[in-house]
């Protein structure tokens, strides 16, 4: 699961088949049908979007009442969302020590037609959640953003009926297709936010986990930090061994730290 046992529990309903899209993608979806007498939200890349669940750091949080606002970043753009639930503004603990927040939410979609109008998410469900619960949503987002794409390539290109119901059967997807003007340009340029968005998400990762591996290092002083027990430690946090190793192997090259014929971690002398 991309998120962890407490967020899952209070946001059981994210079980329940949603949205999934980038908040750049959302941002710029403007397609309404009609399904079943309701009207549903569908975007560039053919995702439907009438419940929206997504991941974000928190930027800004503005109180009026009992409705909050807040506006959120996923890597792609900021979004705001509005709720009545109340939001934990003190942040959490990433890897470097630096706080920030973030949330978790499922929202329903509130759509306005006409030019210029944005489409409103009223968030039922938010849940905190930690750095590493925005980077599952980011790669899991990523993996469906680029799979509706490749489907909408070789759709565009084909008179397969059986394809095109993947997405309706209402021949809703010739409608987007002719909506948003798709062509293979624009499909690279979701293919190309999705990347960057995964890209953008490991650097940050990377730089925050080394700042963590040579904070941890520069505590220890001449006595070092085995090898064995850094990783541990590292992997309660909720990293990953094998990017924690490939980590430490840089800091060596670099000549940051070396290590010992017993495998301590000393920090070098500048």
């Amino acid at each position: 699961m991309m998120y962890h046992a407490h967020t899952q529990k209070n946001l059981k309903h994210a079980l329940v088949p949603t949205c999934r899209v980038f908040f750049d993608e959302f941002l710029k979806s403007d397609f309404i049908v009609q399904e079943n007498g309701m009207a549903v939200l569908v975007t560039p890349t053919c995702a439907r979007c009438d419940r929206l669940f997504g991941v974000g750091e928190v930027k800004e949080v503005e109180t009026r009442g009992n409705i909050a606002r807040i506006k959120l970043t996923d890597l792609t753009a900021p979004l705001t969302i509005y709720t009545n639930k109340a939001i934990p503004v003190e942040g959490v603990k990433t890897n470097a020590g630096e706080k920030r927040t973030y949330l978790a939410f499922l929202g329903n979609v509130h759509l306005r037609e006409g030019a210029g109008k944005r489409n409103i998410i009223l968030a039922e469900e938010v849940e905190t959640v930690e750095e590493r619960v925005r980077n599952g949503w980011i790669l899991t987002t990523a993996w469906r953003t680029m799979e509706r794409i490749e489907l909408l390539r070789s759709t565009s290109s084909s008179k397969n009926q059986e394809q095109e119901n993947v997405f309706s059967d209402k021949g809703i997807l010739k409608e987007a297709l002719e909506h948003y003007a798709l062509d293979n340009d624009k499909l690279d340029a979701f293919a190309s936010t999705a990347i960057n968005a995964v890209k953008s998400m490991w650097q940050d990762y990377h730089t925050t986990t080394k700042e963590t591996i040579v904070e941890l290092v520069r505590k220890a002083e001449k006595s070092g930090v085995g090898r064995e027990k850094l990783v541990r430690a590292l992997k309660n946090k909720g990293l990953k061994e094998e990017w924690i190793e490939e980590v430490i192997d840089e800091l060596i090259m670099e000549g940051q730290c070396y290590e010992t014929d017993s495998g301590v971690l000393i920090l070098s002398k500048k």
